[in-house]
C-alpha cells in the first residue's frame, strides 16, 4: 500500500466529519468532564450536537434543519441562492454543564459565568486563507457572536469553530467586513443584507484538522467543486503514517460515506 489516497466529501460528509473530531480534543472530554460548553446554532453544529449527544448517551432527537438561525439556501427556478432566514421550527442553543445539557433564558447571562476551560462553539460562513473565520450577520444586535463575542474575547474563552473547506474565500475577511453591514450595501440580488463578523481568536476545525486529530496522517486540500450533485465538494490528499492507520481511516472513511444529505428548512 503507498498509504496515500484521496477522499472527495461533500458538504454533508465534511459536516459528519469535522462532529466526530470534536469529541476527540481533549479540551472538549475535560469541559465535559468539569466545565461549561456552549452550542450555538448552524448546520455543522447541529452535526456536533448530534455527536455530543450520542456520547453522552443522551436519547434526543432533533430535526437538524431546526438547529439553524440564518442559511444560505436556493433562490428557485430564474432567481439567484439567498442570504436568508430559518422560517420553520427553530429550536434552542444548547448548554451543557459538566456533561449535563441544562435549560437557560439568557445566553449573555450564562456566557458571564464562564471560566478558564469552558468551551464556545460557533460555526461560520467563511474561512479564508489566513485561517481566519467570518459569520454573517443580519441582525441589528449582531446575531449570536455580535452579542457574546466581547465578553469571549475579555474572558480569554475558547472559541472552536466547526468549518467545512467549502467555506474558503479569496479575500481577507478584515478587509472585506469593512465593505459589508446592513447599512452600507444595497439589498443583495435575492435575500437580506449582512455584516461580516470575522472571530481571529478561534480554533479553527476543518476537514483538515478532523482526521489529523482523530489518525496518524497527514491531509491536504487539493481539489474543490462539483457538478451533478456533487457541487461544495472538496477533495483531500490523505497521508497514512503506515498501512494499518490507513486501514482504519478507509474504515472510518465508509461510514462517512454513508451519511445521508443534509436538509435545510426552506
Amino acid at each position: 500500500m503507498k498509504n496515500r489516497k484521496v477522499f472527495v466529501l461533500n458538504p454533508s460528509h465534511s459536516r459528519r466529519l469535522i462532529a466526530k473530531s470534536i469529541i476527540h480534543l481533549p479540551q472538549i472530554q475535560q469541559a465535559l468532564t468539569e466545565g461549561r460548553i456552549y452550542i450555538s446554532r448552524g448546520s455543522t453544529n447541529a452535526y456536533v450536537l448530534e455527536e455530543l449527544l450520542n456520547f453522552l448517551t443522551i436519547s434526543r432527537e432533533f430535526n437538524k434543519g431546526d438547529f439553524v438561525a440564518g442559511q444560505i439556501i436556493p433562490g428557485g427556478s430564474g432567481h439567484f441562492a439567498k442570504w436568508w432566514v430559518n422560517k420553520g421550527n427553530r429550536i434552542d442553543e444548547v448548554l451543557f454543564v459538566k456533561g449535563k445539557p441544562i435549560e437557560f433564558e439568557d445566553r449573555v447571562k450564562e456566557i458571564r459565568k464562564f471560566t478558564q476551560g469552558d468551551i464556545f462553539i460557533k460555526g461560520a460562513n467563511a474561512l479564508d486563507l489566513h485561517g481566519i473565520p467570518a459569520v454573517l450577520a443580519g441582525g441589528k444586535d449582531g446575531g449570536t457572536i455580535g452579542t457574546l463575542q466581547g465578553i469571549i474575547q475579555a474572558k480569554g474563552i475558547e472559541l472552536i469553530c466547526p468549518i467545512g473547506l467549502e467555506k474558503l474565500v479569496f479575500h481577507n475577511v478584515n478587509e472585506t467586513q469593512l465593505l459589508m453591514g446592513t447599512e452600507n450595501m444595497d439589498k443583495p440580488a435575492e435575500g437580506i443584507p449582512c455584516g461580516l463578523i470575522p472571530m481571529p481568536f478561534a480554533t479553527v476545525i476543518t476537514e483538515i484538522e478532523a482526521l489529523e486529530t482523530i489518525f496518524e496522517c497527514e491531509v491536504y486540500h487539493v481539489a474543490s467543486g462539483g457538478v451533478g450533485g456533487a457541487e461544495g465538494s472538496i477533495s483531500l490528499l490523505v497521508d497514512a503514517y503506515d498501512d494499518a492507520e490507513m486501514k482504519r481511516i478507509n474504515s472510518f472513511m465508509e461510514e462517512i460515506a454513508r451519511e445521508s444529505q443534509y436538509q435545510p428548512n426552506l
